[in-house]
């Protein structure tokens, strides 16, 4: 029960273990009826040929097999599904950095405000860029029943194993929502002030490079206003999110060949520093139609506009080659984009002009993407980009006999990357920009078959792209390079999983096992001419694995779970055919096992205890401290308690408690990391108490 879980922490933290004010349960009891605004997934998800989560409130890692685990910070450089990155979305707004990873995506919502979450592995027509690895689609939430409903929150994290004003961060949430007549509403607004994270020793933990959730303020606000008449709806929303550190404290190195974690110690500002931050802001405009033109069809539009704004760490001596220029060496990055897009859905039911059931999805994306990358200073760090996409794609679901589910699709993406000439300061390199131009349709078709009534098998196959990181892959390039004439590929990623369901007797289960091979992953490795540099390494790879999930309700106000994960992948980097690297931390999590039991005491009353299990992977031991994303990570088991009482009009209490045992461990971010100065261990035992009430 991390201090930073109101801002969707530990995975950053936002894709974690559990929060103590509103933790969030796998909605396996109405699975075939999910038909959300913002989603494109059929109304029934159990003929998706594809592993899918649907969940409540936020994100449990714990529930989400092949989901990483937590790197305690605000970024999320670590979140890997599969292998690989997976888009995050906001009632369909492709809010993941397209043109510049800035590993902030995750962190931008308050939990409070989401109704439900969709997590859905492989490519799909669906989306673009959607890299393989799938998507996460944050749904939020409408007005509530009734003209007006206030609800007030206060709340505050404290770390036990150092009690003190050090250690307490206190919170307060208002929210507002109701309906009148045809029109709904909902208005919400957070803030947190984070203070520091102790270990289990009860050492204060230092910031892990990046932006960091201890010792911080984070503010929110939230709102939607619809409007329904005859079939038709309108609707608009905007959420905005920033989380800012405070100059308090700094790191001193640790020592990972000595198992010596890095300390905190009392810092101030370095001359040009400002405090790291992320700011975000998404506008939506949303107009549906459920029997357009007096037809079975449903349509719906959307408009939106995204701003996202980040500072980073400082570094010092980072670009040592500008001092025979005059210029300072250090410096402190920054990334600035602007999103505007549009998106059209039309959906058909099959049996209007078919003799079986079924449904056809199709529709339109635009994307245009300014994004600009700066120092502080006012230098670039980064390749200015503007990107502009044009998608259309066509999905067909339907069932030829009745126990046999098809599902077809395909989609064609037209991507141009407008380049900006840039000079790197790494390098004193010239970069010639020009416009770089990506031409893709990717497929993907799969099976449901009912063996029972109770037991369904799949398979499916999908493709994916993703554009490289063009200014990351190219900001430290050695030599002078023409983009223009260069015209870095885009990689191509097939995915192939089979796996089966079982659902009934109070039990809902499922097991699968995929594989992706991607054209030109990359990965970014320790680069000797640029220590503080890694280089991009653009090659082939493979990752392989399973998933096993299991949830039972069979016993009168029980619930209870597991899942287990694992996989492995591999890089061919000499182009001979072979796969014999093996992919780095960053790409692949050790093997996890989670469980949970949940006692429900009441209509919105429970105690939850789980636990996670998080394995080793040492693939590199020879790797020296320093090489990034190539640690020994090793294993270590948590478990986490949670509690939330319904008082009446009394209101409501939320306790709950994180790192229960008070387990002593480094993070997966922190040991696969593999530098001395995030060397970091967990946070110990700490305590999350939420109290609110409704009027």
């Amino acid at each position: 029960m991390n201090r930073g879980r109101s801002a969707l922490s530990r995975w950053t933290m936002a894709l974690a273990t559990l929060c103590a004010a509103s933790y969030a349960l796998a909605d396996t009891d109405n699975l075939e009826e999910v038909i959300v605004q913002g989603s494109r997934l059929p109304a029934s998800l159990e003929t998706m040929p594809q592993s899918v989560d649907i969940l409540k409130a936020e994100i449990l890692a714990n529930l989400v097999p092949g989901l990483s685990r937590s790197s305690n910070s605000t970024i999320s450089t670590y979140m890997s599904l599969r292998g690989r990155k997976p888009v995050i979305l906001v009632d369909g707004i492709p809010v993941t950095s397209t043109l510049n990873d800035t590993g902030r995506e995750v962190h931008l919502i308050d939990p409070s405000d989401i109704e439900r979450i969709e997590v859905v592995r492989g490519s799909s027509a669906l989306y673009g860029q959607s890299a393989g690895a799938g998507f996460i689609n944050y749904i939020t939430k409408t007005g509530g029943a009734g003209p007006f409903n206030a609800h007030t929150e206060v709340g505050t994290g404290l770390a036990l194993t150092h009690v003190s004003s050090a250690s307490f961060s206190p919170s307060v949430r208002q929210t507002f929502s109701g309906r009148v007549d045809e029109f709904d509403y909902r208005l919400g607004g957070y803030y947190e002030k984070v203070n520091s994270l102790f270990a289990a020793n009860g050492n204060r933990l230092p910031p892990p490079t990046g932006n960091a959730i201890n010792d911080s303020w984070i503010k929110s606000a939230y709102g939607k206003v619809g409007y329904n008449f005859d079939n038709q709806r309108l609707e608009t929303s905007f959420n905005y999110y920033k989380q800012q550190s405070t100059f308090e404290y700094g790191i001193i190195n640790g020592n990972i060949l000595e198992g010596i974690p890095a300390q905190a110690v009392p810092a101030s500002p370095q001359p040009g520093e400002v405090p790291q931050s992320n700011d975000e802001l998404t506008a939506n405009l949303v107009y549906a139609n459920s029997a357009i033109f007096g037809t079975r069809s449903t349509f719906r539009t959307q408009l939106f506009y995204e701003q996202a704004f980040s500072v980073f760490q400082y570094v010092a001596n980072r670009f040592p080659l500008v001092v025979a220029l005059g210029e300072s060496p250090n410096g402190q990055s920054e990334n600035d984009t602007h999103k505007r897009g549009a998106r059209i859905d039309i959906k058909t039911p099959l049996a209007s002009f078919l003799p079986f059931d079924g449904t056809l999805l199709w529709g339109m994306d635009y994307v245009h993407d300014r994004t600009v990358i700066p120092l502080v200073d006012g230098r670039l760090f980064g390749i200015p980009q503007t990107l502009k996409s044009y998608a259309g794609f066509v999905e067909l679901q339907f069932k030829p006999v009745k126990p046999l589910a098809v599902t077809l699709g395909v989609r064609r993406e037209e991507d141009k990357i407008d380049v900006d000439n840039f000079f790197s300061l790494f390098t004193l390199a010239h970069i010639t920009g020009g416009e770089l131009s990506y031409s893709t349709t990717p497929l993907n078709a799969g099976l449901v078959y009912s063996l029972t009534k109770s037991v369904d098998v799949f398979a499916g196959f999908s493709q994916g792209f993703d554009i490289q990181q063009t200014s990351q892959n190219f900001r430290a390039w050695p030599v002078d390079i023409n983009l223009a004439k260069t015209q870095p590929p885009a990689n191509v990623i097939n995915s192939y999983e089979s796996g089966f369901r079982v659902h009934g007797g109070g039990v809902d289960a499922s097991a699968t096992a995929f594989l992706t091979k991607s054209s030109h992953g990359v990965s970014y490795v320790y680069n000797a001419a640029i220590p503080l540099e890694p280089v991009a390494r653009v090659a082939p790879d493979h990752v392989w694995g399973f998933e096993l999930k299991a949830d039972y309700v069979g016993v009168e106000n029980w619930k209870f779970g597991a899942s287990y994960a694992q996989m492995e992948g591999s890089a061919d980097t000499n182009g001979d055919g072979v796969y014999d690297t093996w992919l780095q931390d960053r790409r692949i999590p050790p093997p996890s096992f989670n469980a949970y039991a949940e006692r429900f005491l009441a209509p919105n009353s429970s105690v939850r205890l789980q636990g996670l299990y998080s394995g080793d992977r040492n693939r590199f031991p020879n790797a020296a401290p320093g090489v990034f994303h190539e640690g020994h990570v090793h294993s270590y088991f948590q478990a986490d308690a949670a509690a939330r009482f319904e008082l009446g009009r009394y209101g409501d209490l939320s306790v709950g408690i994180d790192n229960l045992l008070n387990r002593d461990y480094f993070t997966n971010y922190s040991e696969g990391f593999n530098t001395n100065g995030n060397y970091i261990k967990a946070p110990g035992r700490t305590l999350t108490v939420r109290y609110g009430i409704n009027y």
